[in-house]
């Protein structure tokens, strides 16, 4: 056996030594005790799957994730575009421990590494690679989950402006942000929404009258869950983004129609480049958002 296949055969050694009677095992750490180089990479090995477990077992699930996992089953039906939305925001509000990410990407590079084995020692390696192989799925769906569920999902944070706001751009921003619905036309979407008793607006900015769509997506709004949606427009090459919920959903004392919109543009406090309005009619509240000067979004009304 060389180092290779000595690493290969430690990679799947159990911490607490059960391992350590099988022929394969004996032979790798019979060479790990020889070999300063691989003794040393056994022992970085041992102390990084303790740290990754004990990483795991910092994960906050929150207590409510089961049921609202049935519930996006449950209300899936034959819509597979809205069960995909629901779905993501109902794990939005896992939040790996800091450094999770690091850990997990290591592990999934060394489970990338594998030696071919001789023949006749293929049927201890047979089970060996299979649980690999479900051990990096597993991992895969941890990163996926982690890293872009919050951010990519249908779900927005709070009920608060400044809350919607950071939400819905965090959300935009999203490498696996996507669309319930694409169609460029206005009355399109407008029908999709009115279709799924959704929020859609009764008044626009005249500078997005009769301009194309792009999309429009089912959404959750605070912690309540509440009915909102959003529709993308496509502006002068631009992306113009309107969300809606219903009015009482919206924490704001201050609430104006859409005449004062076009003074209230201004930049997102948290996140630069993008700029941000808002208003309300009897019946929804709306945040109009783009990445642009808020001199620019000012224009459309």
């Amino acid at each position: 056996m060389d180092k290779e296949r000595a690493k290969f055969v430690l990679q799947s050694f159990r911490p607490d030594g059960a391992d350590a009677d099988e022929p394969a095992f004996a032979e790798a750490l019979a060479l790990a005790a020889k070999d300063r180089d691989l003794g040393e990479w056994l022992a970085d090995e041992r102390s990084q799957d303790a740290e990754f477990a004990e990483r795991l077992l910092d994960l906050k699930i929150p207590n409510d994730l089961r049921e609202a996992i049935f519930e996006v089953l449950e209300g899936a039906k034959d819509e597979p575009a809205e069960f995909d939305a629901d779905f993501v925001g109902a794990l939005a509000s896992v939040r790996p421990p800091e450094g999770l990410r690091d850990q997990i990407l290591g592990a999934m590079e060394m489970e990338g590494k594998v030696v071919e084995m001789p023949k006749k020692k293929r049927g201890f390696f047979k089970t060996a690679i299979w649980a690999t192989s479900a051990a990096a799925v597993v991992l895969a769906m941890v990163v996926v989950t982690f890293f872009f569920a919050g951010a990519g999902g249908n779900a927005l944070a709070g009920t608060t402006p400044q809350e919607l706001e950071y939400s819905a751009i965090e959300m935009l921003e999203s490498r696996l942000f996507s669309l319930d619905l694409r169609n460029d036309r206005q009355a399109a979407l407008y029908e999709w929404l009115e279709g799924k008793n959704l929020p859609k607006p009764d008044q626009l900015p005249k500078g997005l009258d009769g301009v194309k769509g792009v999309g429009c997506k089912i959404l959750k709004i605070g912690a309540g869950k509440k009915k909102g949606s959003l529709i993308c427009y496509s502006k002068d090459g631009q992306t113009v983004h309107l969300v809606m919920m219903e009015r009482e959903t919206l924490d704001d004392a201050n609430l104006s129609d859409l005449s004062d919109a076009e003074k209230q543009c201004r930049g997102c406090e948290k996140k630069s480049g993008w700029a941000v309005t808002r208003w309300v009619d009897a019946e929804n509240g709306y945040l109009l958002l783009g990445q642009m000067e808020p001199e620019e979004l000012a224009k459309l009304f």
